[in-house]
């Protein structure tokens, strides 16, 4: 999974992409893109590694790109294999800022709409035409209902598709699918306060259009990035905050994205594997090691919760809470999870 970065120029997004990262004071890349991985915040985590004291802590991860162009097909380009995408909106600038990144929002829109609608008059076309075959006898009244969402300007993330549907989007990576979340970036003192310049139409774009929108100061996140651990929960304390505004961009994209994590523990270390949800744990066990999805016989299962509630895996044995499941449960998110399995 790819999550990329854009926005207006100086809007704030390649600061915000070293900041998850952990690439600050690095140079940008090449002339479309650079790229990195960010990890994905999670307190439970924290709470396994100190139970357990183990010496390493590894977080899920997910791929970033910082996009360098910003408008045209070279943007379409550089977006089209992304999986979703983080909007960066210079609100710290007041109204100049806001004005710019909600014109390249709107612009953006446009040129994806415009693409989305290209490729599917296109398609139809030359099906009609007999110029190319249907993948099924379905494709037709999909890509018809794609078209009339497409010229009422709905997104087709915002389309509700049936599972066989589903299949189809997958396959034709339409721009207009990709989640996509508004980051304002907005200056120290609007982070404590009630509102910040633009947030009244940033919102109301959001709603419309079916955004979730996480707000981050660049200059204060790089601020608390050269804090130790104490002193950056005094300093977030201060302004009422429980997370880094980049904790919640990385969590919204992974949330966006339909992905979940389970936990695995050894003498070493806990871990987070990435799925997404409604994963059957045996093609979950598979991520650990395709050894263990293929002699899979069953897994021992404890939520995250009564985990946390009772304080072991042992108390939680005990109370009756640790459970055998077969091959074709569904994963939960924050399941902590040993795998059985013979080869």
């Amino acid at each position: 999974m790819e999550v990329g970065i854009v926005g207006s120029p100086h809007s704030g997004k390649t600061t915000l992409f070293r900041l998850l990262t952990g690439m600050a004071g690095s140079k940008p890349g090449g002339s479309t893109a650079s790229v990195g991985f960010m990890e994905v915040p999670d307190e439970r985590l924290r709470i396994l590694g100190e139970t357990y004291k183990v010496r390493k802590i590894i977080h899920a991860r997910m791929g970033v790109a910082d996009i360098q162009p910003h408008k045209g097909q070279e943007l379409l380009n550089a977006v089209r294999n992304l999986d979703a995408l983080v909007v960066v909106l210079g609100c710290f600038m007041e109204e100049p800022g806001v004005r710019d990144s909600l014109d390249f929002l709107d612009n953006m829109d446009a040129e994806f709409y415009i693409a989305d609608l290209a490729s599917v008059e296109g398609r139809l076309t030359r099906l009609k035409t007999n110029k190319a075959k249907p993948v099924n006898q379905m494709e037709i009244p999909f890509l018809e209902k794609c078209k009339q969402a497409l010229e009422d300007e709905v997104p087709l993330r915002n389309v509700r598709f049936s599972p066989w549907e589903q299949d189809f989007v997958s396959n034709f990576a339409f721009y207009s699918s990709k989640p996509l979340i508004l980051a304002p970036n907005i200056g120290e003192e609007h982070l404590d306060a009630p509102s910040y310049p633009g947030m009244d139409e940033i919102h109301k774009t959001a709603q419309e259009r079916g955004y979730k929108v996480v707000p981050f100061s660049g200059l204060v996140e790089e601020e608390i990035e050269s804090l130790d651990r104490q002193s950056r929960e005094e300093f977030l304390k201060a302004y009422g905050l429980s997370q880094p505004g980049t904790a919640r961009i990385a969590q919204a994209a992974y949330d966006a994205l339909g992905l979940i994590s389970f936990f695995t523990r050894n003498p070493e270390e806990v871990r987070a594997w990435t799925i997404r949800r409604g994963t059957a744990v045996r093609q979950a066990a598979g991520k650990i090691h395709s050894d263990m999805e293929r002699g899979f016989i069953r897994a021992e299962v404890v939520s995250f919760e009564d985990f946390q509630r009772l304080g072991s895996i042992k108390a939680c044995r005990d109370k009756g809470l640790v459970r055998l499941e077969g091959k074709d449960y569904l994963v939960e998110d924050g399941d902590i999870i040993h795998v059985r399995f013979n080869v």
